[in-house]
């Protein structure tokens, strides 16, 4: 939700708030927390799911565009998560998720 805030920020666009303020309505049981800021020598802050009594943990890229030749481009960002440890990636292979879900 911080990532989806500060994208708003920068590019003012109406459709991510738009976003913001749905996701924002969806039912929690828990605040938001606080960003940990990594420190030295820490390069990753690891997203932690609870799923079926598990908790899985991801590490995200985020991958922009810096010189664009396309508004439209301007703007994309691309973010894609991977297990950051064994068992997550063994859940992953191993779940029906069409089932789980």
């Amino acid at each position: 939700m911080s990532r989806l805030r500060q994208q708003i920020t920068m590019t003012a666009d109406t459709h991510l708030a738009k976003l913001y303020d749905e996701l924002s309505g969806y039912p929690c049981d828990q605040c938001e927390p606080k960003v940990e800021l990594p420190g030295p020598g820490e390069i990753a802050v690891p997203l932690r799911l609870r799923h079926q009594g598990r908790e899985l943990a991801f590490f995200s890229t985020m991958a922009t565009f810096g010189t664009p030749l396309d508004i439209t481009v301007a703007e994309l960002a691309i973010e894609s998560f991977f297990p950051a440890d064994a068992e997550t990636a063994e859940v992953l292979r191993t779940t029906d998720w069409k089932a789980a879900v």
